[in-house]
């Protein structure tokens, strides 16, 4: 039961995450289109160097950016498949003690709610999976199960897909590195 919880609570704050982003950039671009367009914005950029035909093109890229990503929209779909999962994980949680049949309906839950996602951006999905396992310490989840996420899927997650990254668990980490600090071991000579 604690691995149907993991997964739908991980899933749950990946879609928290992702709607977030999408609000914000939402809001960012809605922003830029309407301060571009303010004849005060006009004025000052005229009074900076910048062309009016320069700030036309501005409000046009920004807009059709807008309008063509979708942030709005994409918020929207993150937080369907949030809600979702928070009422699959209430449910868990409801129940008392669920036999084999239905932790196979949350399975059968989690997989159709799973097929309703747009494709899942691999960096954002390792630090949901952290997420979970700090939000889930009385489960049975040690920290040492954490995902190692370098630098580059750190900042470029919210962009790249990073398909084929291995995101190793730091428990995996720690034993190569005591594996190899073993091999540097100076064997005596007999």
């Amino acid at each position: 039961m604690e691995v149907i919880r993991f997964n739908v609570l991980r899933n749950a704050i990946y879609h928290t995450a992702r709607r977030r982003q999408f609000e914000w950039w939402n809001r960012f671009f809605n922003f830029i289109v309407v301060a571009l367009g303010a004849a005060a914005i006009a004025d000052l950029t005229t009074s900076l160097g910048i062309s009016q035909m320069a700030i036309g093109a501005a409000v046009a890229i920004v807009g059709t950016l807008q309008l063509v990503m979708d942030f709005g929209g994409s918020a929207r779909t993150h937080q369907t498949l949030q809600r979702d999962y928070h009422q699959l994980l209430a449910e868990i949680e409801e129940a008392e003690t669920p036999d084999d049949a239905k932790r196979r309906q949350w399975d059968g839950k989690m997989i159709r709610i799973a097929g309703d996602e747009p494709p899942v951006l691999r960096a954002l999905d390792a630090k949901a999976y952290n997420d979970a396992i700090d939000a889930t310490e009385d489960g049975g989840f040690d920290r040492s199960e954490r995902l190692h996420i370098g630098l580059w899927p750190t900042l470029l997650g919210s962009f790249l897909q990073f398909n084929g990254t291995d995101f190793k668990k730091v428990s995996e980490i720690e034993a190569a590195a005591v594996e190899r600090k073993r091999g540097r071991i100076v064997q005596p000579a007999e």
